[in-house]
């Protein structure tokens, strides 16, 4: 395994103080992609909506991303009902507290976009970091800055009502999803997963759904959704 590469500990502490979990995550990818090497990990691929794991599994492996998007729901709330989505895009390691561990996740790891990941066992993950104060004190900062960032969503999250969460949610499946020869954005997904991430029971879901079907917003399709208006899709979270 090669060394990894040395920084400048003042640099280092000066960097991460101020940066977001996002962009401490990609530096400790670019610290592990020449000590591990990377490329010596196969590529796999999977389809957007895909489970790659659910609360209650155990991980040996962590994947880092290539290209896609992978969402992380943590549960919390009354009977784990409320869900905030964590998300890892390109050149991040899916890593967090409860997956970096023995013992049973208590969160799903789901694909949010078309994913291709390379998939590393966490003890060479570990055996690389103990190799490199560096490495060990950006993962304990970029753990802890994400941490600060899920505590201030969870918070704003579950002051939204029943039609922010769901409008939210399927925002942000929208904006990843291409429109179809014909002009029309429709995004496949069943009413278990859309339910799971807006932290509502399916009755919920399917009430919030069938009132924004009425109003114009969108149209209902077995195992699909077909926005219908523009300037609502346009409107910030």
């Amino acid at each position: 395994m090669k060394q990894p590469p040395q920084t400048d500990a003042a640099s280092l502490r000066e960097a991460i103080d101020s940066a977001p979990s996002r962009t401490l995550n990609r530096q400790l990818v670019e610290f592990l992609r020449p000590a591990l090497p990377l490329s010596r990990y196969p590529l796999r691929t999977a389809a957007a909506g895909q489970w790659l794991a659910r609360a209650g599994e155990r991980l040996t492996q962590l994947p880092i991303v290539e290209s896609g998007r992978l969402e992380l729901l943590v549960h919390v709330g009354d009977q784990g009902r409320q869900v905030i989505p964590v998300t890892f895009e390109a050149g991040e390691l899916a890593l967090s507290s409860a997956l970096f561990g023995v013992e049973p996740i208590d969160m799903d790891l789901v694909v949010g976009a078309d994913l291709a990941a390379r998939w590393v066992p966490i003890g060479d993950i570990e055996r690389c970091l103990l190799q490199s104060r560096d490495m060990l004190v950006l993962m304990v900062r970029m753990l802890a800055q994400r941490l600060r960032e899920v505590q201030a969503r969870e918070l704003g999250w579950l002051q939204r009502g029943v039609h922010d969460r769901v409008r939210a949610v399927l925002q942000r499946i929208a904006r990843d999803t291409r429109p179809r020869a014909d002009g029309r954005v429709m995004i496949e997904v069943t009413h278990e997963h859309l339910a799971a991430r807006c932290g509502l029971s399916r009755p919920k879901l399917s009430q919030e759904l069938k009132l924004m079907e009425h109003a114009g917003m969108l149209k209902l399709h077995r195992g699909a959704i077909e926005f219908v208006d523009p300037a609502y899709l346009a409107r910030p979270d």
